[in-house]
């Protein structure tokens, strides 16, 4: 995966040295004038979808979040965590470091604002409906004994997030499962004083943290059934 990884970053910076000389069909990244829209179709869509500007930003690889519909300044901040480096999970920094690293400010508020006005797809993944509803409750009341708030009281009651707090309506389980990964990790490092892979996230850490691998599973397939 990791190789796989630097290879579709070198061929994508590739393409942008050999960019078509049309500034709005450019693949060139370290272009400023190349609008944020322009590189959501010629450049993000090729993993976070979009085809002859038709379903933007809705991925069909579980691996890849889905975009569409997500908020502007959650977008906005995430690609400029991956910019700085200062996001630090292995998916972050083989996938986004690279392709980050030339964007401009008014790239990455354009970007976030193309991806924010696209309409969210339901996402068609099978669900079993027992995990479904156990998500459901965890989202809706979560865990008081184990120090687990619902989810729902920051992400909304159908979790289309707001301002920093992301949108997880619809979104790939997948996805969501591994972040709650890197949260429940980072619970880890902040014990032993260690540099965070999602700092900003810290107030995820400890809710991962404190739900049990099953009911990450659980919450995960519950949001990804979300419409």
């Amino acid at each position: 995966m990791k190789s796989f990884s630097k290879i579709f970053v070198l061929t994508t910076l590739a393409l942008a040295v050999g960019a078509c000389s049309n500034i709005e069909r450019s693949r060139n990244l370290a272009n400023p004038q190349v609008s944020g829209s322009t590189l959501a179709q010629q450049v993000c869509a090729s993993c976070h979808g979009g085809v002859a500007g038709q379903d933007n930003g809705t991925s069909i690889n579980p691996s890849y979040p889905n975009l569409a519909g997500q908020q502007a300044v959650y977008l906005e901040t995430e690609l400029q965590e991956f910019r700085d480096h200062s996001r630090t999970d292995p998916a972050a920094k083989d996938m986004m470091w690279g392709l980050a690293a030339t964007l401009t400010p008014a790239q990455m508020k354009q970007l976030a604002e193309f991806y924010a006005q696209q309409k969210p797809r339901p996402n068609p993944g099978h669900s079993d409906p027992a995990q479904v509803a156990s998500g459901q409750k965890i989202f809706a009341e979560g865990k008081p004994t184990q120090g687990v708030p619902a989810c729902a009281t920051c992400h909304g009651p159908s979790a289309e997030g707001n301002g920093p707090i992301p949108r997880l309506a619809g979104q790939h389980a997948d996805y969501l499962y591994k972040q709650l990964l890197v949260f429940n990790s980072d619970a880890g490092r902040e014990t032993h004083s260690e540099a965070l892979e999602r700092p900003h996230g810290v107030a995820m850490d400890a809710i991962s943290h404190n739900l049990s691998d099953a009911e990450r599973h659980q919450v995960a397939t519950y949001l990804q059934s979300l419409r």
